[in-house]
């Protein structure tokens, strides 16, 4: 949990107090949570939640959060995090996942393209610190 304080911290500042919301998901056992680890270091993590109890939405889940430590970054660290928690996904039953990245999260958006996530809208003001947010989505293979 301190782990996911504060990277949240490092990686979300500029969009809204994630370093607290994104550890009391995790804490009330909402979330799949996944941390990319070598030599018992921890480099990242992965966070997902399924949406609802509902019909239409019992097969959808969120990414919440996905961050990587600043200097590791680039090293293929988010597409292993953004491959195991499709494939953790997948073995709940989900069958699509959705996100929502900042308009201006570059590398994000280049990350979710890379792997086949779809711009589904936008949303202006969606995080607390005001920024517009795309919101993205991707079936997951059922192969």
């Amino acid at each position: 949990m301190d782990y996911i304080r504060g990277l949240s911290k490092t990686a979300f500042q500029e969009y809204g107090p994630y370093e607290d919301m994104l550890p009391d998901w995790f804490m009330a056992g909402i979330t799949v949570t996944l941390l990319a680890v070598v030599e018992e270091h921890p480099l990242g993590f992965a966070m997902i939640r399924r949406l609802g109890r509902e019909s239409r939405l019992h097969r959808v889940s969120e990414l919440l959060a996905i961050a990587v430590e600043p200097a590791q970054r680039k090293r293929g660290i988010g597409d292993l995090l953004l491959n195991e928690i499709q494939k953790a996904a997948h073995r709940t039953g989900v069958e699509t996942l959705v996100l929502h990245t900042a308009i201006e999260n570059m590398p994000g958006r280049g990350l979710f393209k890379k792997h086949g996530f779809i711009l589904l809208d936008t949303r202006s003001n969606f995080y607390p610190g005001g920024q517009d947010a795309m919101m993205m989505y991707k079936d997951i293979d059922t192969g």
